[in-house]
């Protein structure tokens, strides 16, 4: 196996371990304080290791820029949604990213789609379509508005993932400093909202919520794996959209042990018709 798929794998299992943490973390603090600190603390983990920080080619930074910006409207949708959801359930639909990210790498980064490609696609769809279907929201007490946000939230994130793979691979800026700038700015824009808006801005409790650290380091080491694949020439946007989504299975399981969540079986059946679309595209 590649060096650049385990970090994708390991990356999926990281992210999959936040969503849990970020759930329990929302029932203490409120969103844009958290996603403040969140990326703030994990701006300042990714000072040390970062190197050509002054070495970005302007029209680079400018990319940089954009998916900050993508980032941080997805991350205030699928932070305030992941409130009112289920863990287990935002797992699964949260593994709807890989279309938007499978079509934007075929559209913008020429990727090539074949047929096992397209199999697997309607095998995550498949799985999509049994997971979010009406009679699952009318049990769990969530709506189709959360569904619909959180696919908001994924499209940005497909944005997000594909500006990845074309900064990484024009290799005029290290994987650190990629990490540095968009923390930097996604921690700024952060604040500059919470400001405008006057948002309460409860730092005290934030600081004070071993979660919040532990979420920062998971996404600063699993970015940091994510951005060393997006620089191998052999990965591929398609490809590594469709192995992140190891990550529902482990969101789908905490679901069950931390929070005694209902219909789990259905959920990893459904996350196991997706997983298996993964597989055939990796195989």
């Amino acid at each position: 196996m590649e060096t650049w798929i385990i970090f994708v794998i390991l990356y999926g299992l990281l992210k999959g371990s936040r969503e849990p943490i970020k759930k329990n973390l929302l029932k203490k603090v409120n969103v844009l304080t958290s996603l403040f600190v969140y990326t703030f603390i994990g701006f300042l983990m990714s000072v040390p290791t970062a190197t050509g920080v002054f070495d970005v080619p302007p029209h680079i930074f400018a990319w940089i820029f954009v998916k900050s910006a993508s980032l941080f409207v997805a991350w205030i949708l699928s932070f305030t949604v992941l409130k009112k959801l289920p863990v287990s359930t935002y797992g699964v639909t949260d593994m709807s990213r890989v279309i938007f990210s499978t079509l934007m790498g075929v559209i913008f980064l020429h990727e090539s789609l074949t047929v096992k490609g397209v199999c697997s696609l309607i095998l995550v769809v498949s799985g999509l379509y049994l997971a979010n279907r009406k009679t699952s929201t009318n049990k769990e007490g969530y709506n189709i508005r959360h569904i619909l946000l959180l696919y908001l939230s994924c499209f940005l994130n497909g944005i997000s993932g594909t500006l990845d793979k074309y900064i990484m691979s024009s290799g005029a800026i290290t994987s650190s400093a990629l990490q540095f700038w968009f923390m930097l700015i996604l921690s700024l824009m952060y604040l500059a909202y919470i400001l405008i808006k006057k948002e309460k801005l409860e730092l005290k409790k934030a600081l004070t919520s071993p979660g919040l650290y532990v979420l920062s380091f998971s996404l600063i080491f699993g970015d940091r794996l994510l951005f060393m694949a997006n620089s191998d020439p052999a990965s591929k946007v398609t490809i590594m959209t469709l192995i992140k989504q190891c990550s529902a299975v482990v969101t789908i399981v905490l679901g069950k042990v931390l929070y005694h969540e209902k219909n789990i079986v259905k959920k990893l059946l459904c996350a196991l018709i997706i997983l298996t679309g993964i597989a055939l595209a990796i195989l």
